[in-house]
């Protein structure tokens, strides 16, 4: 078998693997800054100063770029989460996720617009946001078993419920957290997010799946429900 022809010492498939780099980081950068709108095949094969037959060689089109984007972003993620060094109290370990995921977001701002603020806005993002939910929450299971919590152990119509309500709760809270509109500190986002955690990942550890639950009476005495 002949050896791989060289150019300037690289192979052609890892200047393919190159080209589809740049490819990303470009499209991180529009889809991380002017949303889903910004990212057409022009502006990414201009910013990226390469012709359209590369951008063609790497994505069949521009959302399977933005999907790509996507899927980089929320990998990453995953693997900050997953990283997260074990702790024995439940509380503790949710606390250091969701204390790994506010500084994933503040130390690049775009990685909140791509997975947080454009699946709400883009109808192919946002499905292809659902289809990937379950692994996320999956990992996030992962840290809570090493703190002794099995959340395997709930069903999966639980999990899809506890996915759909833990995606829609802490994207709110950190939209509105990155965006400035919550007006407080680091540790005490982190300390109330952990706190909707724990109460929603209670229900769902701890009741059979055909059970019910009544909400707490969380009104303030003399007034109404919160």
């Amino acid at each position: 078998m002949n050896a791989p022809k060289l150019w300037r010492g690289q192979t052609l498939r890892d200047r393919s693997d190159e080209r589809r780099e740049q490819l990303l980081d470009v499209g991180l950068e529009l889809l991380g800054t002017g949303g889903t709108a910004a990212v057409t095949m022009r502006a990414v094969t201009r910013q990226a100063n390469l012709s359209p037959r590369y951008f063609y060689e790497s994505f069949d089109s521009r959302e399977a770029l933005i999907t790509a984007v996507y899927d980089r972003v929320e990998s990453g993620l995953r693997d900050h989460v997953i990283a997260v060094a074990p702790a024995a109290d439940p509380r503790a370990a949710i606390r250091s996720a969701l204390q790994t995921c506010a500084d994933f977001f503040a130390e690049d701002p775009r990685r909140a617009r791509v997975l947080l603020r454009e699946p709400l806005a883009d109808d192919t993002l946002r499905w292809h946001a659902t289809v990937r939910t379950p692994a996320a929450i999956r990992a996030f299971a992962a840290i809570l078993g090493a703190a002794g919590t099995d959340l395997f152990s709930s069903s999966d119509e639980n999990l899809a419920v506890l996915g759909t309500a833990l995606a829609g709760a802490l994207t709110a809270l950190y939209l509105d957290w990155t965006d400035g509109r919550l007006k407080i500190d680091r540790d005490r986002f982190v300390d109330t997010a952990a706190g909707i955690v724990a109460s929603l990942l209670r229900i769902a550890v701890e009741l059979p799946p055909s059970e019910s639950a009544t909400p707490p009476d969380i009104s303030e005495p003399g007034g109404t429900a919160v």
